[in-house]
């Protein structure tokens, strides 16, 4: 006769609980809110690039008049340049927003320099058979409205514009190639203070290009002008169209060479002036 069988419990078999469902649903609405907090920080930060590629200043771009070529003996510089006017403003998602500063950087690619000139907010501009000064028209018809009279008043055609906060030249230092987690993350917070024609990877590229020349090869200049006075009685100034361009080494001296970022070409000693070969000098004493 056979011996009864021993039963085993199965492990494989789930045992009934009573707080299964609850289980299940919670499991189900931490997952929906998680795909809800995802998807609302991914269209915010799609959102924050939203003032890249601007067609609008794009477009802006193209109402440039040409620029007057050099005099006294300049010719324009070989190299090849790539132009931006940097509009600073205080917040750029404003409806009017306040212009703080205008920049423009002329990066050399081909001697691997950068030059920024600041532009007084105070400029006269003329812009068809309206004469007035560019922060006050800045403040009636925006970047887009400025920038061909701006440009033509400093005798520099640009390639881009960017309108951006007062860190701008900083952040334009410390961009880096977009990754699917610097697009979750806060790095997507520098685009969203910036309007531009610019793609991203372009905007990265400089960052890139800045850093690899490093500021040994930047150079900074104040815009020469002449003051003038408006019909109003607002003082003014009236931008040198030839010194800029030679300031900014886009107008050269055939065969001059190119003095180092920084520094200034040194002033040559009149032949009259120079002492002749074993003449007595007193810089020459000592």
């Amino acid at each position: 006769m056979l011996g009864k069988r021993e039963r085993f419990e199965r492990t494989d078999v789930p045992r009934p609980n009573p707080l299964r469902p609850f289980i299940a649903i919670g499991v189900l609405v931490a997952v929906a809110l998680l795909c809800v907090v995802l998807t609302r920080n991914a269209w915010h930060k799609a959102n924050q690039l939203n003032g890249l590629n601007d067609g609008v200043l794009d477009d802006a771009l193209y109402e440039q008049l040409d620029t007057t070529d050099p005099t006294d003996g300049y010719e324009r510089s070989e190299d090849s340049f790539s132009n931006t006017l940097i509009l600073i403003v205080d917040d750029v998602h404003a409806e009017q927003p306040t212009l703080l500063g205008a920049r423009i950087m002329v990066r050399n690619l081909t001697a691997g320099t950068v030059g920024v000139l600041n532009i007084p907010l105070n400029t006269k501009l003329i812009s068809g058979e309206r004469v007035a000064y560019l922060s006050g028209y800045f403040s009636e018809v925006g970047a887009t409205g400025v920038l061909a009279s701006l440009t033509d008043a400093a005798n520099v055609h640009v390639s881009h514009v960017l309108v951006a906060g007062e860190s701008v030249w900083e952040q334009l230092h410390s961009l880096k190639s977009p990754t699917l987690w610097s697009l979750l993350s806060s790095d997507t917070d520098v685009y969203d203070t910036m309007a531009t024609d610019f793609r991203t990877s372009e905007l990265v590229e400089i960052s890139e290009w800045l850093r690899e020349i490093g500021p040994d090869n930047e150079f900074y200049v104040d815009a020469t002008f002449m003051p003038d006075t408006l019909e109003d009685g607002t003082e003014v100034a009236v931008l040198d169209r030839q010194q800029i361009p030679r300031d900014m080494r886009i107008f050269v001296v055939p065969g001059a060479e190119e003095a180092p970022a920084g520094e200034t070409p040194a002033e040559e000693v009149p032949a009259e002036e120079a002492p002749a070969e074993g003449e007595y000098s007193e810089e020459s004493e000592g």
